[in-house]
């Protein structure tokens, strides 16, 4: 309407010889190019918006899709992996762990972690976590699991706890293991012998 209004004015403007016909036609002229210059800005911006929310769309799938492989992956790892909150909790705690350890995923999961492993480990692995959380670096240590039957034999595993950022507001810590059950089998039986 707007333009329409200005268009008519000019017009008006041009019969009622407010203007030369000179400038009656620059003024179309520049008006012309002026809309048709506003109109592709807004078929761009259009265009770009569509562009954002397609790539928006691809970047929430991608994400969706490396959660999952990162899922499958923690699950299925033939390393022992788990991850605790900053309370100490345990969070996610993997097959492999399942296995060696015979304490499940469902026992394991909202327990602190001091409560699986052994009292003589839970020392070393405190003063860990802590590093972790306050340096922000990865540290090690050398954890004997909890045994769930009399028995079981005991479960070593060689942590290296990783501080998780972006993870929610104050981030977890992911423990990466490696099985030392059989070199400490194997260690124990060398002892005997000499």
């Amino acid at each position: 309407e707007v333009i329409f209004t200005v268009y008519g004015l000019v017009y008006l403007g041009g019969m009622a010889n407010l203007m030369t016909p000179f400038h009656e036609q620059v003024f179309y002229t520049y008006g012309d190019v002026m809309l048709k210059v506003v109109q592709a800005s807004m078929l761009v911006v259009v265009r770009n918006w569509e562009d954002l929310a397609i790539l928006q769309q691809a970047m929430k799938r991608m994400v969706a899709t490396g959660k999952q492989d990162m899922s499958r992956i923690f699950a299925r790892s033939k390393a022992p992996i788990f991850s605790i909150s900053r309370e100490g909790f345990v969070l996610a705690w993997n097959e492999h762990l399942v296995d060696m350890s015979e304490i499940s995923e469902e026992d394991a999961v909202g327990k602190s972690i001091l409560e699986l492993i052994a009292p003589e480990s839970k020392d070393g692995l405190k003063c860990a976590i802590q590093s972790c959380w306050t340096s922000s670096s990865s540290g090690a240590v050398e954890v004997t699991l909890k045994k769930q039957r009399e028995n079981q034999q005991p479960v070593q595993v060689l942590l290296t706890l990783i501080l998780q950022h972006g993870t929610g507001p104050e981030g977890l810590i992911l423990a990466i293991g490696q099985d030392l059950t059989e070199l400490a089998a194997m260690k124990v039986t060398q002892e005997r012998k000499a």
